[in-house]
């Protein structure tokens, strides 16, 4: 008994004294601190150097409103100079340097002065929105590409206190106005869409020709404030907005398409000319009599219908990073969408295979479909994979495609969600095809077949009547859709009209 009541007695004390030492630690010294040792960048930094590919006027002014202004890297928050966001996810990577800085930034490792092998790459966003992308050199050096021009990141302080994040918050030198902060971000949205249609020019009357534009679409407290449109797709991008479009080729009844894809600065003459330099030298082989038409195209990824004549019409799907369409081979299934994706792919490829020609059935020949013939398209509100399946009927090339049961990651597809369910907007909208909402859930946008009309949203509904209305071209088709929201939609709209936007008539 004595024995018992000893161990008791000790048991009691322990856990009293464990009690205690458990009350004494605050709670941010179990979450917060290691939430912030965590991230890859953190403290208070300042830009201390710069290096630009030109030195024209733009550039300079673009240099002296950076130069010397400090960063502030946190768990909630994160600033650089006068640009901010909120609730920031951090992404790491490691990559070549090399490759990535020639793909990325279009330009080599030693200007840049890196002599590494292996960089690390840390990419910050908020609430569905690219912040910034920055190379970590070291741990107290990083680098920035803001328009075109590299500044260089020096640490000052891992130490941040509360009175450094009030000051970026409420210094009149800076942009945050805490009082329209949440405002800005509930009821400021745009769109960026782009399309594609069929050229009916009588000199492609055997072979298709489609022309691309890119329509911006801005919104301000559920009314639009702004409707323009270019030619040729406007891409926003993480190392800001590119152009891309299709370069078309004749010699004699030959015609060659080739995908241009460059980023839109100062100089956007000389990068295509590179661009296109580059990709005619990293080429396997020289395409002729080949066609492109684009089905989708994102943040970094692009997708594609490649129809060859050479080959009877033969239509092929590939899947292309942008920064290497043109080089090497086509991005399988199963690096975009895994296992699951594979799996789905082959089973419903062999399906189709075996529905074609039953003689196959039982044959011990590996008939399994391609894993890099699939793509992109449209149904019912999302963007979908699809695979296809090409083979020779009657002496002409032909194909089936079929669905691939998985989603695609935001890897691919950056945005792509209804607030609104499908049904709801069939219901309202008995003639839409399609239909986008906003993340900030302020607009949705229904296409149907002939035009695209903007709607307010409403408690979890679309209106009853349209805001703003757009006329489509015959058979228009969508290959891109990429949201805005919060303070962006203005900076993408001041971008937009500075690269030969023009105003498109309401038709409301």
């Amino acid at each position: 008994m004595r024995k018992i009541l000893l161990i008791s007695i000790l048991t009691i004390s322990l856990l009293l004294l464990t009690s205690c030492n458990i009350g004494e630690i605050e709670i941010s010294d179990t979450i917060v601190a290691p939430k912030n040792e965590s991230l890859p960048i953190y403290g208070k930094w300042i830009i201390e150097d710069y290096k630009a590919p030109s030195n024209d006027e733009e550039d300079e002014e673009i240099i002296k409103s950076y130069l010397g202004k400090e960063a502030i890297f946190h768990g909630d928050f994160v600033a650089l100079g006068d640009d901010y966001c909120e609730e920031p996810i951090f992404k790491t990577k490691n990559v070549v340097a090399s490759d990535y800085i020639l793909y990325q930034y279009k330009t080599n490792p030693d200007f840049l002065n890196i002599d590494k092998d292996e960089i690390q790459i840390v990419s910050i966003m908020s609430k569905d929105q690219f912040f910034y992308e920055f190379i970590k050199e070291s741990e107290d050096r990083i680098i920035v590409n803001i328009e075109g021009i590299f500044f260089y990141l020096k640490l000052v302080s891992e130490e941040l206190k509360d009175e450094d994040i009030a000051e970026f918050f409420y210094e009149e030198k800076t942009m945050f106005r805490m009082d329209s902060l949440t405002d800005s971000q509930s009821t400021n949205s745009s769109l960026l869409i782009g399309l594609k249609s069929l050229d009916l020019d009588e000199r492609y009357e055997k072979k298709e020709k489609w022309n691309y534009r890119t329509i911006l679409i801005r919104s301000y407290d559920k009314e639009v404030v702004g409707l323009y449109e270019m030619e040729d797709i406007f891409l926003p991008r993480k190392t800001g907005f590119w152009k891309v479009n299709v370069h078309r080729e004749e010699n004699d009844d030959k015609v060659n398409d080739k995908i241009l894809a460059y980023p839109l600065k100062k100089n956007k003459d000389l990068d295509r000319q590179d661009t296109d330099k580059t990709d005619k030298g990293e080429e396997k082989e020289v395409e002729e009599n080949t066609l492109k038409n684009i089905l989708y195209v994102g943040n970094d990824y692009i997708s594609i219908e490649k129809v060859n004549y050479l080959n009877k019409g033969e239509r092929l799907l590939e899947l292309y990073l942008i920064d290497n369409i043109g080089k090497g081979n086509p991005i399988k299934i199963s690096d975009v969408a895994g296992e699951a994706g594979q799996t789905s792919f082959l089973d419903e490829g062999n399906k189709v295979i075996l529905t074609e020609d039953n003689k196959y059935r039982y044959s011990s020949i590996d008939l399994r479909p391609n894993e890099e013939s699939f793509g992109l398209f449209r149904r019912n509100g999302h963007w979908i994979y699809k695979g296809r399946v090409n083979f020779i009927q009657d002496g002409n090339y032909s194909y089936k495609n079929f669905n691939i049961r998985a989603i695609p990651s935001k890897e691919v597809v950056h945005y792509d969600e209804l607030s609104i369910p499908w049904n709801a907007i069939k219901s309202r909208v008995p003639e839409a095809i399609d239909a986008f909402t906003s993340p900030a859930e302020d607009i949705a946008v229904v296409v149907t077949h002939n035009s695209m009309m903007i709607y307010p949203i409403d408690g979890g509904d679309i209106g009853y009547e349209p805001i703003a209305k757009i006329k489509l071209e015959a058979a228009e088709k969508i290959i891109m859709a990429e949201w805005a929201v919060g303070r962006y939609p203005v900076m993408w709209e001041e971008e937009f009209l500075r690269n030969e936007a023009i105003p498109i008539e309401d038709l409301k």
